[in-house]
């Protein structure tokens, strides 16, 4: 049987698919994975043993007009209709994901499937569907995908656990004496203050570890070459693909992240993480997996779920989910970095 599994963004997401598509595996051995990603994430699906081929879109280029982007679209298109499937998953459930999935070719008696209108925000993507599977919308989003995968190919669900497969190509370095602080994410919502990263970095530091903070943008690089001011032991990573950031991660002695991918391929690889959660749900998108810490937020109006706080004002400018108080002891800089140092030592 050969399968296409379009699953575009973001790295959470795209890291989110891993363990459903081990239960494919483990329910059917001899399947064969084609995966539609986003070419941003196009290096995980290779990480996951069964996926056969990774085919590359990048949907946020091809909305602006350009000779090139259309034939960069042309040429998707030809290499997607260069195979036949049997099955076709819309595993993001959104019309752009579902119209992309259209374009497969299908097999003598192959289907589409994905999620039921009711499972989905973007309810008119299942009308692009075969095979449709209810899912109930208020449970992970891991859970999600595998109860998907199970209702699509009709096997029950393999193991409670949850296996991300993850295989890397190059040995691990092993660094145990360190730490890596992913301050990075999309939403300013999410982002705890700066000035605590910097403290995390001192409790760190002052433990003897070394400190080595990741960054996507210049935003983000800006931030950590902050917390790394006069900082001996505190370091801002070079840029890298996120294969070789995925080798450097596998050998630390933990990490300590925000809602971001990057705290979530902590999860995959099972690398000690603390990761903390202010406007968003740890419920719904918590980083899972062996050695995770979840900290959610204990103030009334979280989790907001809010890209904006509008909460803040000329006199209050953070957000207060990510305020120490008496009803969020767990939300100091001292408290998180203790949380971490317990589980390493």
């Amino acid at each position: 049987m050969r399968v296409l599994v379009v699953k575009l963004t973001s790295m959470g997401d795209v890291l989110h698919l891993l363990p459903a598509l081990s239960d494919l595996v483990a329910s059917n051995p001899s399947v064969t994975v084609d995966w539609m990603v986003e070419e941003s994430f196009a290096e995980i699906p290779a990480w996951h043993p069964s996926v056969n081929k990774t085919i590359c879109v990048s949907t946020r280029r091809w909305r602006r007009f350009k000779w090139q982007y259309v034939r960069e679209f042309f040429a998707f298109i030809k290499e997607l209709r260069e195979q036949r499937y049997d099955v076709v998953v819309d595993a993001q459930g959104l019309i752009k994901s579902a119209g992309l999935a259209r374009f497969a070719k299908l097999e003598k008696g192959g289907f589409r499937a994905g999620f039921s209108g009711s499972s989905i925000k973007e309810s008119p993507a299942a009308k692009l569907y075969h095979k449709k599977i209810d899912v109930a919308r208020e449970q992970h989003a891991i859970e999600r995908l595998r109860q998907l995968f199970s209702g699509v190919f009709g096997y029950s669900q393999v193991s409670s656990a949850v296996d991300y497969r993850v295989s890397l190509p190059k040995p691990v370095v092993n660094e145990p004496d360190t730490i890596m602080l992913f301050h990075g994410t999309t939403w300013a919502t999410k982002h705890l203050p700066d000035r605590m990263w910097r403290e995390i970095a001192d409790l760190a530091c002052d433990d003897g570890y070394k400190v080595k903070l990741a960054w996507g943008n210049e935003v983000e690089r800006e931030r950590a070459e902050w917390v790394a001011q006069g900082r001996r032991d505190v370091t801002v990573l070079e840029r890298s693909t996120l294969t070789d950031l995925a080798h450097s991660l596998s050998g630390i002695a933990g990490a300590i992240a925000v809602d971001t991918g990057l705290g979530h391929m902590a999860a995959a690889l099972s690398v000690p993480c603390v990761s903390v959660y202010g406007s968003t749900d740890s419920r719904l998108t918590g980083a899972v997996g062996r050695h995770q810490t979840l900290i959610q937020s204990s103030y009334r109006c979280s989790p907001c779920m809010l890209k904006q706080c509008p909460k803040l004002s000329e006199q209050v400018l953070e957000p207060p989910c990510y305020k120490a108080s008496e009803a969020n002891p767990k939300l100091s800089a001292i408290a998180i970095w203790h949380t971490l140092y317990r589980q390493i030592t």
